[in-house]
This record gives C-alpha cells, structure tokens and sequence, in this order.
C-alpha cells in the first residue's frame, strides 16, 4: 500500500492539491477510506482513492490517514499535507 500527493504535499494556499492511496494487495482491496486528525480525533472524511482539495486554506493543513481493506483486514498510511501562505507586500505609497 502507498499513498502519494499530487503535486506535493507542501502547497500554496488556494492551489488544488489530490492525494492518492494505491494498493497491490491480494485480494484486493474492498475499500479505500480518507480520514484527518483533528484535535486528537480521527475524523471519517470520504470513501475511494482519492481525495482532492480544489483550493486549499490553512485549515486543510495536517495529518491526513487513508485506511485500505480487504476481506484479510486493513492497512494504515498516513501524510502530512502542509499548507503554505503566500503574503504580499505593499509598498508605501
């Protein structure tokens, strides 16, 4: 099992970013489900491979957890998503 973001799991705020879990296992994986920390917590996000952000904020920032299972049991992986600001300075006028 792997799990893998695209492009980076360091973004810029407001970029999209998709991260993906794959598995090789045999049998094959059931199902695939995305959850997220927060506040010590493992909160259930969505089922399938992927999971896409189409304009990343700040509070998408943290541990990101895709468990895969089969009809043998489950495998865990896990990927920090780091999301970055971007400031602009302005000149005095």
């Amino acid at each position: 099992t792997s799990i893998s973001a695209i492009p980076s799991s360091s973004v810029l705020e407001g970029s999209s970013v998709t991260l993906n879990c794959s598995s090789d296992a045999n049998p094959a994986v059931l199902n695939y489900t995305w959850s997220r920390e927060s506040e010590g917590q493992l909160e259930q996000l969505q089922t399938g491979d992927t999971l896409t952000f189409n304009r990343t904020d700040l509070k998408h920032r943290g541990w990101y957890h895709c468990t895969a299972q089969n009809k043998h049991g489950s495998q865990n992986l896990s990927v920090m998503l780091d999301i970055q600001c971007e400031y602009y300075i302005q000149q005095p006028i």
